[in-house]
């Protein structure tokens, strides 16, 4: 299936006619007083459809424009409307054609912008933001370009409230993390890639492919209502343009690289990131497909090729929009490690450092096509996403019990993510009150860790050991897959009656759907524990001189698994079956309230079925949930809104946290609890909005969450103190406040150029709190799954208390925008987070807040494009503190480099 879906993707690329057949028209669009750029003003060809809207320095493109002489019209709100007549076009030329633009007599009502919004603009998606009835925020493919964001998951940390956990792939959204939030593409729900994890990783998808990200932190009757967080929602890019073809060349080197004499991974994996191997089916042999020995490795500059191209058939009645990517990126990193367990009585467990190498790949491809005739669109929307971490620890030091000193550790992991998306979407105009909208999807999810090789080894020297004897599992070969299959299916009908006012051509809009989600997943497990008979001094660099088949055949050790002389696997397999439908009705009271109440049903089936060490068995349960919502918008002038929105949602334990199945890691061991039950999410918040130009906005907004019954991650009472998962109490919350601002600072036009400074910044502060009740725990899990908690109240997980973004862009322009140089310095910074809630004598595990810049060089010259990115500049240590009651103890800590690239485009 991999290779078949890189072959159409290298074939439609190579069939595009990339050589115009029309011509387009560019220019800019000024006030006619100030000589500012007027950004968002519509720009259209008289006679036709063919438009656009002027972006950030008020220019323009209107592409595909038949041979022959036009007349051009510009209109904005408050500004005559200008034409410019007998503008010649010709085949495979661009035009240019300029406005200035003087305030207008016309009355607001008799100007109308018939143009095509471009939603990668940061200013349409203001427009946008200003316009929507419910509360929510964007970020295009412009500004993620202007800050050099690789990712979906770093452009949402550039939203408010926004943040993203170390160690982990999820997002948090307002003090609320992965099991709270929701992750939809093109508004269908996207599987997750990870047993551990509800939501997709979002670095999966590149800037490549992404038009915009909407993020909605407060629920609509529209949206599923398994979230507390957020909905994040990232939207496809489509092409409308001229046709392209477009090759990127990107290297660079992380910093942290030098530190490393050599550079060594585990043995197998090759460079592109598409291995996999196999268990071995007897136990009476020796004959794994990968050795245990790591190998030393040539470390190359990381590099990212990328081809992309479009290309828009028209006919005489419809038109055929066409885009396809294909993308390779690999990365090398290396750092110092510390790891360590302390008990609450300042004892040390395991106290071990080291360091730790990684190299990882990322494969994208993307086909986009676009059929749209009349009043009606059909999108088909194809991604393949292929992701591979390979990662090799060495640690030595202090193992209780153990190793008073020369303990040694070493684990050798590489785990890889394959997701295969397809999605149909149609949008149709049935008459001018009507509309009908559809989507169909089916996701396909593959995570595998096809042989991790871990030792513990003691004594000894430092080249030489024995092994760990103490558990037959310290030295063991691990393999997992996970499968996903998902369909999920949404459909809307719109009904607009009674005369509106001004902008807004109706009074009130009825919408009715229908949203369905059938998800499967198997998940199958096993382990093989290496029981040393006959121990022997062996060179940690050669372990494979002591696990071979002829030792084992001699008897110097058996294999087992899960203790037994024959092959286990350990499976669960998980149904989830959601059905809802919505209604909302929007209505304007006046040109300036609006209202949007929202009812939504959602009945919920999920069952589990299980076979692991623990026993087997299945658990299921329904659940039909009644979902109100509400938004209201007042507009306090024509620049400024006043918001409220509240509803109430609900939250599911995931797959993973109600199987009784064992995750091993280095330092800890999780496990499921199948008594979880779903948790109740009240939601509110209050917005203030003000638009002083199209592209500044200064916001403030206060929100509140309130859940029932909430679920937490805590450390289970038990001989092992096993991490596991439930409802640890009655109630949490969370109550905060966001600011927002973007601001043009200074700006200054040319005859043919423009040079513009601009900032902005966003900061949320917030307070959470949560009930820690160990008796609530224990009756509910019937005895089975108890905690010994320190406080009777604590902090939310994942959650800091101050998050804030700030970015300052410098842009120069010049031939009529068509060459421009565009420099940023983007910082971020999070306060200290809860990681791990204490429990007996031990304190809590907080991550230390972090401090982040960034700084993005990029230029274009004519066809040329030239990016210098470095990032991560501070490369402060990354540290997790347990804060016992007698003092501070570091638990963990690394660093990420800083990270140097140098990129070349060139567009034909």
């Amino acid at each position: 299936m991999t290779k078949q879906v890189l072959l159409v993707l290298l074939l439609t690329l190579s069939t595009f006619g990339l050589y115009a057949q029309k011509g387009s028209i560019t220019g800019n669009v000024k006030d006619g007083k100030t000589g500012e750029a007027l950004i968002g003003a519509s720009v259209f060809v008289d006679g036709t459809t063919l438009g656009t809207v002027t972006d950030f320095d008020g220019n323009y493109t209107i592409p595909n424009i038949p041979v022959g002489t036009v007349t051009v019209k510009c209109s904005f709100i408050s500004y005559e409307t200008s034409s410019k007549e007998n503008i010649n076009v010709s085949k495979g030329n661009s035009q240019s054609v300029d406005f200035v633009l003087g305030e207008s007599t016309i009355a607001l009502e008799d100007v109308k912008v018939v143009a095509k919004a471009n939603r990668e603009s940061e200013v349409v998606l203001l427009i946008d933001q200003k316009k929507s009835v419910g509360i929510k925020q964007s970020i295009g493919a412009q500004e993620l370009a202007t800050q050099g964001i690789s990712d979906a998951s770093a452009a949402a940390t550039k939203v408010s409230g926004v943040s993203k956990q170390n160690d982990t792939k999820g997002l948090n959204v307002r003090g609320l993390g992965d099991r709270y939030n929701t992750t939809t593409l093109n508004g269908l729900p996207l599987p997750s890639n990870n047993a551990e994890f509800k939501n997709i990783d979002l670095e999966l998808f590149s800037t490549e492919i992404i038009e915009f990200i909407d993020i909605e932190k407060v629920p609509g009757a529209h949206l599923y209502g398994d979230f507390a967080g957020a909905n994040v929602n990232v939207v496809s890019k489509i092409h409308n343009g001229d046709p392209f073809l477009k090759i990127g060349l990107k290297t660079g080197y992380n910093s942290s690289l030098s530190d490393a004499d050599k550079f060594y991974l585990g043995d197998g994996p090759g460079m592109l990131g598409f291995d996999n191997f196999d268990y071995q089916n007897n136990l009476d042999v020796y004959d794994f497909e990968t050795n245990w020995n790591p190998e030393e490795k040539t470390v190359y500059p990381f590099t990212d090729i990328s081809v992309s191209a479009g290309k828009t058939f028209e006919f005489e009645n419809s038109k055929l929009n066409t885009f396809a990517t294909i993308s390779f990126d690999n990365e090398y990193q290396y750092s110092d490690l510390l790891q360590r367990q302390v008990n609450g009585s300042d004892f040390f467990r395991r106290d071990l450092s080291g360091e730790q190498y990684k190299y990882m790949t990322q494969t994208t491809g993307m086909l986009n096509v676009n059929y749209n005739w009349n009043s009606n669109n059909i999108y088909l929307n194809s991604m393949f996403l292929n992701t591979s971490e390979q990662s090799l620890k060495n640690l030595r030091g202090f193992i209780f019990d153990l190793a008073e000193e020369g303990g040694f550790v070493r684990r050798s992991e590489y785990e890889r993510n394959t997701v295969l998306v397809n999605q149909i979407l149609g949008g149709h105009k049935l008459n001018p009150k009507m509309n009908l909208k559809w989507g169909v999807a089916y996701n396909t999810v593959k995570n595998i860790i096809p042989d991790r090789r871990h030792n513990t080894m003691e004594n000894g020297t430092d080249s030489e050991k024995f092994f760990a004897t103490n558990d037959q599992a310290n030295n063991n070969r691990y393999f997992h897959d996970l499968k996903e299959d998902d369909i999920a299916a949404n459909i809307s009908w719109d009904y607009k009656f009674g005369e509106g006012f001004e902008d807004v051509d109706y009074k009130g809009k009825l919408t009715v759907g229908y949203n369905g989600k059938f998800k499967n997943r198997s998940f199958e497990s096993t382990q093989f524990n290496h029981k040393i008979i006959t121990n022997q001094l062996t060179n940690i660099n050669n372990i494979d001189s002591y696990f071979n088949n002829e030792n084992l055949q001699n008897g110097l050790f058996d294999l087992k698994v899960l203790s037994s002389n024959f092959i286990i696997l350990s499976t669960y397999d998980g149904e989830q079956i959601i059905n809802a439908g919505f209604a909302n009705l929007e209505y304007h009271f006046n040109s300036r309230f609006v209202a949007l109440l929202g009812l939504r049903a959602e009945n919920v089936y999920q069952e589990i079925e299980y076979n692991t060490v623990l026993g087997e068995g299945k658990e299921d349960f329904t659940e039909f949930k009644v979902l109100p919502s509400l938004s209201l918008k007042y507009s306090l002038s024509a620049k400024t809104n006043l918001r409220f929105a509240s509803g109430i949602t609900y939250t599911l334990p995931q797959f993973k946290e109600t199987a009784p199945f064992i995750f091993e890691g280095i330092t800890d061991v999780s496990i499921g609890n199948p008594y979880i039950e779903p948790s109740t999410n009240y939601n509110g918040e209050l917005k203030w909005e003000y638009f002083p130009k199209p592209s500044e906005l200064l916001s403030v907004a206060v929100f509140g969450k309130y859940i029932s019954n909430p679920i937490n991650r805590f450390v289970r009472a038990s001989a092992g103190n096993e991490f596991t998962f439930g409802n640890t109490g009655d109630w949490a919350y969370v109550y905060g406040l966001e600011f927002e601002t973007k601001k043009n600072i200074w700006t200054k036009s040319g005859e043919n150029s423009s040079k513009k400074l601009y900032a902005s910044f966003n900061f949320t502060v917030m307070d959470t709190k949560q009930e820690l009740d160990a008796e609530k725990l224990k009756e509910e899990t019937e005895g089975r799954y108890t905690a010994n908690f320190n406080k009777e109240e604590e902090d939310l997980q994942g959650s800091a208390s101050f998050i804030a973004n700030t970015n300052l862009n410098y842009k120069y322009s010049w031939k009529d925008g068509q060459n421009s140089i565009t420099s940023s310095l983007v910082y971020r910074y999070e306060s200290e987070r809860m990681y791990l809630i204490g429990y007996s004598s031990l304190g809590n595990q907080v991550d230390d807040e972090l401090h982040n810049l960034d700084f993005v060089l990029k230029s274009k010259f004519n066809n040329w494009g030239l990016s210098f990115l470095a990032k991560n500049l501070l490369d402060q240590d990354i540290e997790r503190f347990q804060k016992n009651e007698t003092q501070d103890w570091l638990v963990k800590s690394y660093k990420k480099g800083i990270k140097f690239s140098l990129g070349l485009s060139y567009t034909f």
